[in-house]
């Protein structure tokens, strides 16, 4: 098979699988760019640099290097992402690749399709890391010095470029190879897996909090996977127990949206599971924040160099969190097109696109809603009194008035976003309850 001929048959064709593309081209255009960032202060050097024109963070040499590796990790954590996106494939994908292999093809040349088309989604996105850099370089070196993270783009950049759209395309690559399935089968829970997250999290939640004193930052990082671990294993739990409180309401659209929590809470699950870590950060930064602003005048003095870090990792674990509603936006529409037919019959009912609308709203609210509540308000009670040994009380007055706001923040996040989902899946709500759909064989 050409490589023309892969490309044409590789190419997205429903406007569900082109979501799925542009929200992992995005995720790599981001992650180059994030590389493009670390490589243009790696050609710094070593040596110290003026603070007068570079900020702190650059100008340090020792700071330097911390923020080439955080860099480097948001850079890995944004292509997860990309991963995130493709591993949720869409429906109408599934069985074209299924109708390709029934006409003949190969289980090679569909496994060629699969990687061609994670790969152009590398290959794109290689190519928007560039503009999306010099962008990031430009809106930073207009904020004020501390704040100017990443130094000014340079000519060079354009040689650098080269080898980062290489690597884009190559991992997209990669990603689509080891997401290939050349069996479709319907995943199969496993209750065991349950139960270990369920016992295995509080352990290592308990473990981080004993150690963190002498382990300090190794303990921070089992406190952090002990806390994912047991919200993966529990998130399913509480979908479900939402979606069957749901199905015992008298409102239609209630009961639909519980007999689509119910079906999907796997998958639920692991958005969910993204968006309560995200907010548990957000929540553990301003909560260093107000450390900071409560501490005493040795803290004071450099208060501009703390707090422009916390804010700058906050904006960074919110625009994560977008990207993670994004991605649950994109597993939403996948299902629309899954069950388009069983949808279809629902017009016969008198169901317009104002009520599947409406549910559509309600499924991402209940789950996105309480992952981002519950997670900043960990976050914020935690802080890093608990975690890296932080300056302020979780019973600090500024801390719970901050855990008070943080948690409504998450909700009203949540709400806006199955608002904003209702309206950028019409098209695929209207598609979904096109009576044409009962033709199909």
């Amino acid at each position: 098979m050409t490589l023309e001929t892969l490309v044409q048959l590789a190419r997205s064709r429903t406007p569900a699988d082109r979501s799925r593309i542009q929200l992992a081209t995005a995720a790599l255009g981001l992650s180059g760019a994030l590389l493009l960032g670390a490589l243009r202060i790696v050609r710094l050097g070593s040596d110290m640099l003026p603070e007068t024109v570079y900020s702190n963070y650059i100008a340090e040499a020792g700071l330097r290097s911390g923020l080439i590796a955080i860099l480097v990790i948001l850079a890995v954590l944004t292509g997860g992402l990309a991963v995130q996106a493709l591993r949720l494939g869409t429906a109408a994908r599934e069985r074209r690749l299924a109708a390709l292999r029934l006409a003949g093809a190969s289980r090679k040349q569909v496994r060629q399709l699969s990687v061609t088309d994670a790969a152009m989604a590398g290959l794109a996105g290689g190519l928007l890391a560039g503009p999306v850099y010099l962008a990031l370089s430009l809106l930073l070196g207009a904020l004020p010095r501390m704040a100017r993270i990443l130094p000014g783009a340079e000519l060079l950049d354009l040689i650098v470029w080269i080898p980062v759209v290489v690597m884009t395309t190559a991992a997209g690559a990669l990603i689509g190879s080891l997401l290939h399935r050349d069996q479709l089968e319907p995943s199969v829970e496993q209750p065991e897996q349950v139960r270990t997250g369920i016992i295995a999290g509080p352990v290592m939640i308990v473990l981080g909090l004993a150690t963190v004193r002498w382990a300090g930052y190794i303990a921070s990082t089992v406190l952090m996977i002990g806390l994912a671990l047991f919200f993966l294993s529990l998130s399913p739990l509480w979908i479900r127990a939402i979606g069957r409180r749901l199905q015992r309401s008298g409102d239609p659209a209630n009961l639909l949206t519980g007999v689509r929590l119910v079906t999907d809470a796997r998958s639920s699950s692991r958005m969910a599971t993204v968006l309560a870590c995200c907010g548990f950060l957000v929540g553990t930064l301003v909560h260093g924040t107000i450390g900071v602003l409560t501490e005493g005048e040795q803290i004071i003095g450099r208060a501009d160099f703390y707090v422009t870090g916390y804010v700058l990792g906050a904006v960074g674990v919110l625009l994560i969190v977008l990207t993670g509603m994004a991605a649950l936006v994109v597993g939403v529409a996948d299902q629309l097109v899954d069950q388009r037919r069983q949808l279809a019959c629902l017009t016969a009912l008198g169901v317009d696109t104002q009520f599947l609308r409406r549910v559509i709203r309600r499924q991402l609210t209940a789950v996105a809603a309480p992952a981002l509540a519950s997670g900043m308000l960990l976050g914020t009670l935690l802080g890093l009194g608990r975690l890296i040994g932080g300056f302020t009380s979780p019973f600090h007055l500024g801390t719970v008035l901050a855990s008070a706001g943080l948690t409504i923040a998450g909700w009203l996040i949540g709400l806006l976003g199955g608002v904003a989902a209702g309206h950028l899946l019409r098209n695929q709500v209207r598609d979904a309850l096109d009576p044409e759909n009962l033709r199909a064989a």
